[in-house]
């Protein structure tokens, strides 16, 4: 998780301590007589069961649209103008290594021996200035972070000896623990516990479920994606990035020696960009009563010019264009390229 630490507002606590309790539920005294009072367990057994099933069902929570946010939105993430970008560009190759990187690529292998042999060097020529075209992508890290009331229901095991329980005010009915044989039907055992009584040495329990809890949902996430929007993955982003990255502030810090430079302005936007990273980190809590805040941070946001270097070159009367990985000194490959399209 993140290093920023966050307190746990007193307005959330406050507003738990005002929550009502349901009405008091009061199971009735079982009789004196053996008989009536085996009757009425079973009946109240069936009763408390019955009962619960009810409350769960009008706990009230709802699965929301895992698009959908709700509740007060803090942190710098919900609006692009709040979201300081910085941009880097990556230190391309020497041009001249660039250059011999193009023009040996541009020979077979054939024509490599056949060039040796003969001591012809100059098949493949450079025919103009090397253009270096810096190409972006983004890159960015943040977390989200949800407060959220849930309703729960907790089961009490008790001891053996305990005939009665009262929680708050209120009486709670006993129940026995069901536990079932893998050799002894289901339907047997049921009937034995039915006909048992609550102080037998069988564990007993009482469930509650009026809690309710407050609980943090936090996910946190990275993307990088190129100007176009195709994500990288990281051994692209190494591939790209490698090398050395420096801090630039406008165009006059791309300037190469040697070669032109042409500039290319990312297609997605950074509002795009925060709509897809959002997709992304926010997970909102399965079921919930009410949503208290979302915080969505942004931590870094980068723009990095990567370099991509067009070498023209011409063998006889035939002009082409090798492009140079300007990271790592080698010919882009055509997976690369792709992700700048």
């Amino acid at each position: 998780m993140s290093d920023t630490t966050r307190n746990l507002p007193e307005d959330i606590i406050s507003h738990l301590s005002g929550i009502e309790d349901e009405p008091n539920f009061v199971p009735d005294k079982p009789d004196s007589r053996e008989e009536e009072r085996k009757r009425e367990e079973d009946a109240a057994m069936i009763a408390m069961e019955e009962y619960l099933a009810s409350r769960l069902q009008q706990i009230g929570e709802v699965a929301p649209e895992r698009k959908e946010t709700v509740g007060l939105k803090t942190g710098n993430g919900w609006d692009a103008k709040q979201v300081i970008e910085q941009v880097f560009k990556i230190e391309p190759i020497s041009i001249r290594r660039a250059v011999e990187t193009a023009i040996a690529a541009n020979r077979s292998l054939t024509q490599r021996i056949s060039n040796s042999l003969r001591g012809n060097q100059k098949e493949v020529e450079l025919v103009g200035t090397p253009t270096v075209e810096y190409v972006p992508i983004w890159r960015v890290k943040g977390f989200h972070e949800c407060y959220y009331i849930r309703s729960r229901s907790y089961k009490v095991n008790v001891r053996n000896d305990v005939v009665a329980v009262e929680v708050e005010g209120r009486s709670r009915d006993l129940m026995l623990e069901r536990r079932h044989s893998r050799l002894i039907p289901s339907a047997i055992v049921d009937r034995l516990l039915r006909l048992s009584s609550y102080l037998s040495s069988e564990s007993k329990y009482f469930v509650l479920t009026d809690a309710l809890e407050l609980a943090v949902k936090e996910s946190e996430a990275e993307l990088v994606v190129s100007g176009t929007g195709r994500q990288l993955t990281p051994d692209d982003e190494a591939e790209l990035t490698s090398w050395k990255l420096k801090r630039i502030f406008d165009e006059g810090d791309l300037k190469v020696r040697g070669a032109n430079i042409q500039l290319r302005e990312p297609s997605l936007t950074k509002e795009a960009l925060l709509d897809k990273f959002r997709e992304r980190v926010i997970q909102m809590p399965e079921n919930f009563k009410q949503i208290l805040s979302n915080k969505l941070q942004i931590t870094e946001l980068r723009r990095i010019y990567v370099p991509l270097i067009r070498v023209p070159l011409q063998r006889g009367l035939v002009p082409r264009e090798v492009i140079v990985n300007g990271t790592t000194g080698s010919p882009a490959e055509e997976r690369l390229l792709t992700l700048f399209e």
